[in-house]
């Protein structure tokens, strides 16, 4: 194993390469508190590229979305790979809420992920429209999601997740 994919640090970058020779990269903004039951969070970025870039932290400057990933797996079984670091700012602060269409019927449920409390919503306002889903996603659907070109901005209940 490479040393670079030895250890898992807040700011890493990471590169997934699709079948269609396209590039998504990860960034890790906060650990597992609980590492047994927890993965990582990231943002991904929805931007492909079709070679990896020069200047690796320009990826960041792009927009994205937060997840739920498991990088130390996906590293270890080679889905991903990581490629460097890029410093978080120094306020940086992880997202406090989280939508997902609601399981129970009509609608939305915001998601406060420090106290997991949920309040059903029928339409999203514009702030809430930018909330990340809650949960995580595996590296096909978000293959499948951003060659699609979704992004949370236009995730609405008539424009769902890929089946």
């Amino acid at each position: 194993m490479d040393k670079i994919n030895k250890n898992i640090e807040l700011g890493d970058l990471f590169e997934l390469e699709t079948d269609k020779g396209n590039r998504i990269y990860f960034q890790c903004v906060q650990m597992p508190t609980d590492v047994r039951n927890e993965v990582e969070l990231v943002k991904v970025f929805y931007n492909l590229y079709s070679k990896t870039p020069s200047d690796l932290c320009s990826v960041v400057e792009g927009d994205f979305f937060f997840n739920r990933f498991p990088l130390k797996t996906a590293t270890r079984k080679k889905i991903i790979r990581k490629i460097g670091n890029c410093p978080l700012p120094d306020n940086f602060e992880a997202p406090l809420y989280y939508r997902t269409e609601n399981p129970f019927g009509e609608g939305w449920q915001i998601i406060n992920a420090e106290n997991l409390k949920r309040e059903t919503i029928q339409e999203l306002s514009e702030k809430q429209k930018k909330l990340s889903p809650w949960g995580s996603m595996n590296d096909t659907m978000i293959i499948e999601l951003l060659e699609k070109g979704w992004n949370l901005e236009n995730w609405t209940l008539h424009n769902r997740f890929p089946e």
